[in-house]
């Protein structure tokens, strides 16, 4: 096989293959021997018929294209395999010669990871800030696991402020509006206005009727209908030395200096984060980046999907409902989501230009730790290893310890 790169600019490339006589007869070949063992011809078992007949009975264009097929795709992989270009679409290829007998030859176009002109790693240096946990903090944490751990008990009068309140509600005005189902704690405030002044002082399976702001219209009102499911009782632990023994601490103090750990652990974390992001800002701010179209749409596409999932698992509605919300189209979304996708790649074509220049290795013994102490985080983690697919496993952790490495050179 020989290979001759004929066009390049920063993001793309065309190269021309060309694979010997010998080669592609030898593909032609193989493709003719897969046909022979389906063929089905008078007078011959199957599996059994004579390449020669078979040839004569299908098209010499037929196998020629399949085995051209073959030899373009094994082609490719051992062109990618022996120039180590950093491909990043499916090559478009055109065939310029082919024939029994005769060297196949063909051109790939493809889009390639841009070379980068970084400017020097300590001007993107950013200052770490310290972080702090106030009391507050700390006492709207134990408010949580309070509520988290609150006992419910099922009432017969009508529903007060601090019960939970289970509900099924639909819109009046909508032909075939679906019944939806929600629950609140009353007097939490909520996002439907005049539901929670409606369901005060209502009963289980009690159904009543109200108005609502429209959500797109600001001078226009809409009639809901709410019907009770459930009203239940909520009991409050109380906060001393007696019930935290069940969350696993010895006195209050013990669980206060256990969640002050933990929230200042998320803020160092999520103050890394934010030195990472400015020090890769500084870099692209000061780098001139053009950025492969493939990569953008790639990333268009992964927020897009992220929005339609969230809308289904968080807000617990349809992505066309949310379109509705937002008074948008997903064309809309979508072109507004394009420059976000764009930095976001930005950022990932400067972290993989630093790990080239400064040739970060990591070794194979570097990512079994990693691997192991990630296993080590679950206690099943025996059953974990017997299903988890090493391989990806061990290519993510990989890319993760070099992303690492980097950041680190960038002092973050």
């Amino acid at each position: 096989m020989k290979y001759e790169i004929k066009e390049a600019t920063a993001t793309k490339k065309k190269v021309e293959i060309e694979v010997s006589a010998e080669d592609f007869n030898n593909y032609y070949s193989q493709t003719l021997k897969k046909i022979s063992a389906n063929a089905e011809i008078p007078g011959f078992r199957k599996g059994k018929v004579p390449e020669n007949m078979v040839e004569k009975r299908v098209t010499k264009e037929g196998v020629l294209s399949e085995a051209a097929e073959i030899a373009i795709r094994e082609s490719w992989a051992k062109f990618l395999a022996e120039s180590k270009e950093e491909a990043i679409s499916q090559p478009q290829v055109e065939v310029i010669k082919i024939a029994k007998d005769n060297p196949l030859i063909f051109t790939a176009e493809f889009e390639i990871l841009p070379l980068i002109k970084l400017p020097k790693l300590d001007s993107a240096k950013v200052e770490k800030s310290s972080v702090e946990v106030t009391d507050q903090e700390v006492e709207d944490a134990i408010k949580w696991i309070q509520q988290s751990r609150a006992k419910y008990s099922e009432k017969i009068s009508g529903a007060e402020d601090g019960d939970l309140v289970e509900f099924t509600f639909s819109c009046l005005d909508i032909e075939n509006d679906p019944e939806k189902k929600d629950r609140i704690v009353l007097g939490k405030g909520h996002y439907i206005e005049g539901l929670e002044d409606t369901l005060r002082g209502m009963k289980r399976d009690e159904v009543r009727q109200f108005e609502t702001q429209h959500p797109q219209e600001n001078d226009k009102k809409i009639k809901m209908s709410v019907k009770v499911d459930s009203v239940k009782k909520v009991e409050i632990p109380e906060v001393n030395d007696e019930w935290v023994k069940s969350l696993g601490f010895n006195t209050v103090e013990e669980l206060k200096k256990d969640i002050r750990g933990g929230i200042k652990k998320d803020k160092e974390v999520a103050e890394i984060q934010r030195v990472r992001e400015e020090a890769i800002k500084k870099l692209i701010e000061k780098t001139e980046i053009e950025v492969p179209e493939t990569l953008i749409k790639r990333e268009q596409d992964f927020m897009l999907n992220n929005i339609k999932e969230r809308c289904l698992s968080e807000l617990k509605i349809s992505f066309e409902e949310y379109l509705k919300q937002v008074k948008k189209t997903e064309e809309e979304i979508t072109e507004e989501l394009e420059k976000i996708a764009k930095e976001k790649v930005k950022g990932f074509l400067v972290l993989h230009q630093i790990i080239k220049n400064e040739r970060i290795e990591i070794t194979e013994e570097e990512i079994s730790q990693k691997i192991e102490e990630m296993l080590n985080q679950y206690p099943n983690k025996e059953e974990i290893k017997k299903t988890m697919d090493e391989v990806q496993v061990r290519l993510y952790i990989e890319d993760e310890l070099k992303r690492e490495k980097a950041f680190n050179l960038l002092g973050c």
